[in-house]
Formats: structure tokens, C-alpha cells, sequence
């Protein structure tokens, strides 16, 4: 396999969700009017602004600084779109457009929500390129978080570094692994805890930059702690919602696991307070647990290598694993699978 092939295979994944791309054109469809003007922020294969010029719109701006961009380009020339689609290799913030435009769209979120910049790009789309009145789809983003007893996964992802590989010493990706979250699917069973709403942000008139929160759990079940699970829910639009938390149908983002660095014995009753942060526009997360006065502070700020601490380059480490953690009902073992 090549990385061209990974790199069309990760697209590829985005595109047979059926449950993301069904609901964000029930959305478009019912936004979008005849006649308006349409940016797409990150536009990735092109999906979001051909399904925009099929609902009417006169023309569409493709924003997106990858080179997934020249898909795009090729698939809006096959359909007959190449004069009603613009295209800007560029991130959104170093795009002036020529007109203000009716309705954003953009399908920039990451496993975690806000990883993959949409709270900034979006609401700077939103002052410099929205008109009074107009529409943003997503409408909003809200985050939840819940406890979670994950022995398997922890033993795969944190603690298989300290076990050594052919005789060799690979305990330094420890702190690596253990300070980066991990896309994994879960079932309830996991729970430790009730999830809770940890933030939401409405794009149309917020005001925040960066996600900064702070809750506390009352555990259900004794059990062993090994971190915390989070997802997301987005509200396109009234009645138009897409999720990838635990249960929701077809979803290809997976959730988001943020271990701790020791995994800690629960009892049913005792407190769990997490807070969780994020900076520099989503890229770095930091994760804070006290379980009984045990506490833990996680940043993936040091999960990186020290070469991608160098200011000149931008690293961006991509998950290489999922996990299907077993159902309540079959304990035969988990899943591990590679990560479009």
C-alpha cells in the first residue's frame, strides 16, 4: 500500500458513510436556496459543494489546503461544475473571497469535535465571509465525556511499550501514547459513570476560541478506571443532527479515548472530576483526572516526538487504530482494525 492509496482510502471512508453525507444533504438541501452564494469550508473531496450546487446555489467557493483538493477539481469537471465551483488551496484563514455569501458549510470535525480547527476557521468564515442573516451548517457542536474501564485497549495502546518487541526497549512511546487520545468504538458496558455535556457552542454568535471544561462524574459500578471516552453531537439544523457517540448508526469518526497514566480501582459512588482543554485552535488537548485525590495530568503537547516541537513544521499525528471494544454479549476478544 502506498500513501497515495491510504490518502484516497481515508476520503473513500468519509464518502460511503452514508449516515454523514445522507444527513448533511437533507441539510444543504433544505438551506441552500436558488440562487445563493455557498463557501465550503475544508472542502476535502468536494462532496459538500456539489451537493450545495445540486440544491440551487449559483456558485460555490471550495476552500481546502490539502491536496485532496485536486480530487475535487477533477470530480467537479466529470459532473459539469468547473464554472460554478472555485476552488483555493489554501487554509481559510488566508482566503479573501470576492462576495459575501449566504450559507457556510464545512464538515471539519474530528473525532473529538474541535481537533481539526473548526471552531476557528469557522468563526472567522463567519465574520469576514457570512452576510447578515446568513446560514452556517453545522449549527452547532456540543461534547461529552464519560469514565471508562477499558483493560484491553489500555493494554494495547499505553502498555504494550513497556513490554518490549523482540528483546528490545520501547518504553519511551509510553509517555507519547499516553498523552495523545485514541479514535476507538465502545459500547455502554464501558461506562463507569453517566456521560455528560462537557461544552457547546453555537457557530453562529460565539464568542470562544478554545474549549476550556470542567465536570464532575459519581461512578455506577465499581470498577478500574482507565481514562475517559468522548464524542460529539452536531446540529446541522433543527431535526438534522449527526453524532458519533456510542450506539450511533454507521459512523466512520470512531470516539475519542484520553487515557490516564495509571489506571485507578472505583468503587460505585466515588467522584471522578475531569477538565479538559484545548489550544492552538483545537490541535493540542490537555486532560486533567482526580479519581478519590488520585490525579493525573495528560497533554498532547507531550505526545508528540521532539521534532514535532520544531516551529517551522506543522505535524499532525494521525490515529492508526481502531478499536471495537466486545459487546456485553460476546467477551471473545476485540477487534483491531486499520484506521482510514
Amino acid at each position: 500500500m502506498t500513501k497515495y492509496t491510504d490518502f484516497i482510502n481515508y476520503h473513500l471512508s468519509m464518502l460511503v458513510d452514508d449516515v454523514r453525507t445522507g444527513v448533511y444533504s437533507q441539510a444543504i438541501t433544505r438551506v441552500v436556496k436558488a440562487g445563493d452564494v455557498v463557501v465550503d469550508v475544508g472542502c476535502g473531496a468536494g462532496i459538500l459543494s456539489l451537493l450545495a450546487r445540486r440544491a440551487g446555489a449559483k456558485h460555490v467557493y471550495a476552500i481546502e489546503s490539502e491536496a485532496v483538493i485536486e480530487m475535487a477539481k477533477l470530480v467537479a469537471l466529470k459532473n459539469g461544475y468547473e464554472n460554478k465551483i472555485t476552488f483555493f488551496n489554501d487554509v481559510s484563514f488566508g482566503v479573501d473571497l470576492p462576495e459575501k455569501v449566504d450559507v457556510i458549510v464545512t464538515e471539519t470535525m474530528g473525532t473529538f469535535g474541535f481537533e481539526e480547527g473548526i471552531l476557528g476557521s469557522l468563526t472567522d468564515a463567519r465574520d469576514r465571509f457570512l452576510k447578515p442573516g446568513g446560514k452556517i451548517i453545522p449549527n452547532s457542536l456540543a461534547l461529552f465525556l464519560v469514565p471508562v474501564e477499558m483493560p484491553k485497549f489500555y493494554e494495547h495502546v499505553v502498555d504494550f511499550w513497556v513490554q518490549g518487541c523482540q528483546g528490545f526497549d520501547f518504553s519511551p512511546i509510553r509517555e507519547l501514547t499516553v498523552n495523545n487520545f485514541h479514535p476507538l468504538k465502545l459500547h455502554e458496558g464501558t461506562f463507569l459513570a453517566d456521560p455528560s455535556r462537557v461544552a457547546e457552542v453555537v457557530f453562529a454568535d460565539t464568542k470562544i476560541t478554545e474549549i476550556d471544561a470542567k465536570v464532575s462524574f459519581y461512578t455506577s459500578r465499581r470498577g478500574r478506571c482507565h481514562g475517559l471516552a468522548g464524542w460529539f453531537n452536531a446540529e446541522l439544523m433543527p431535526d438534522a443532527r449527526i453524532s458519533n457517540g456510542p450506539g450511533a448508526r454507521g459512523s466512520h469518526w470512531g470516539l475519542a479515548f484520553f487515557p490516564i497514566d495509571k489506571p485507578v480501582t472505583v468503587d460505585r459512588g466515588n467522584r471522578i472530576v475531569a477538565e479538559i482543554s484545548s489550544s492552538g485552535n483545537g490541535e493540542y488537548w490537555n486532560w486533567k483526572v482526580d479519581i478519590n485525590g488520585q490525579k493525573f495530568e495528560q497533554s498532547s503537547r507531550r505526545g508528540l516526538p521532539e521534532s514535532a516541537y520544531n516551529t517551522s513544521t506543522s505535524f499532525h499525528p494521525r490515529p492508526c487504530l481502531l478499536y471495537t471494544s466486545p459487546s456485553p454479549r460476546d467477551q471473545r476478544g476485540s477487534r483491531m482494525a486499520s484506521c482510514a
